[in-house]
């Protein structure tokens, strides 16, 4: 008895097998017609950036303490290293090089579109470093020598001082036609005012504020950027000079072109060939000893 019952459990299950083969044929086939793919959208992402060149002032009447940030007066190129930096990071796709000038000029970083190496040296950029007096026409000769042979689709200068031209082998007006002689537009900034502001004065024992006038030629910024195509801008505090930068920001914009493709690959090859093998296995069923037997 125990043998028939295992010969007709046997048969059952045997008798099943072929039509459950069939249903995953169909299933497979359905699957492969469905056409699945496996893959993203991709963008691709081109720039058409800018070249541009920081000047900074880093003369002594940097030091004016006639400037606040966060409720806190520091001195002038405090201030302005931290407004340069925010702009910085919004021009991710522009090369962006940094002069700074005193009584001399002179690279402190390669035009870059390493930015993260570029406020590196914007950090280190200090008062004094190249000399107490103002050399603009050498600063502004210096970006252009920066500037003049790299092939970019615009070319631009912004020189910020508190001052006024007091040294350097190069007038201001020559070095502005020049750049306006090969496309390099100017965009001046005026920091503080020709009013008295507070000034440091290291003595033997402390530090001591005293009210100093220290005069900005205001004519020779406007100049300077008219001549070029540029723009002239005042700033007597942190919001302006804020202000200023996201305008240029704003003026000078990078061209962004977007290419979206799909990048799919088709995956019902493997669907069909499970129905195959399926279909296989029904048709030997059919025709060997595992065959339903009526």
């Amino acid at each position: 008895n125990e043998l028939k019952l295992a010969h007709a459990d046997r048969m059952t299950w045997q008798r099943h097998l072929p039509f459950l083969f069939r249903m995953l044929a169909l299933t497979a086939l359905i699957l492969a017609t469905a056409r699945p793919q496996l893959g993203e959208v991709k963008v691709k992402k081109s720039s058409e950036g800018l070249d541009i060149v920081l000047a900074l002032d880093t003369s002594g009447s940097m030091k004016a303490m006639d400037v606040e940030i966060d409720g806190q007066r520091q001195n002038r190129l405090d201030i302005v290293k931290r407004v340069i930096s925010d702009f910085i990071a919004k021009r991710s796709s522009d090369r962006i090089g940094l002069v700074v000038f005193g009584t001399e000029a002179f690279t402190q970083a390669p035009l870059t579109l390493d930015h993260e190496v570029l406020l590196q040296f914007l950090k280190s950029v200090s008062i004094g470093m190249a000399g107490e007096n103002t050399a603009i026409g050498n600063a502004i000769a210096t970006g252009v020598k920066r500037l003049k042979d790299v092939d970019a689709k615009s070319k631009i200068i912004i020189l910020l001082t508190d001052g006024e031209n007091t040294a350097g082998s190069v007038q201001p007006a020559v070095a502005a036609e020049a750049a306006a002689s090969l496309g390099i537009k100017i965009y001046t900034i005026g920091v503080g005012s020709n009013e008295p502001v507070p000034f440091p004065v290291e003595t033997w024992a402390k530090t001591v504020y005293t009210k100093r006038r220290l005069k900005l030629d205001t004519e020779l910024l406007k100049s300077v950027a008219s001549v070029t195509g540029g723009g002239f801008f005042l700033a007597s505090d942190t919001v302006e000079l804020q202000s200023i930068y996201n305008k240029i920001d704003q003026l000078e914009t990078t061209t962004i072109e977007v290419e979206e493709y799909r990048d799919y690959d088709e995956r019902a090859a493997p669907f069909l060939i499970a129905a195959l093998v399926f279909l296989a296995l029904e048709l030997l069923l059919g025709v060997s000893s595992w065959r339903p037997i009526p």
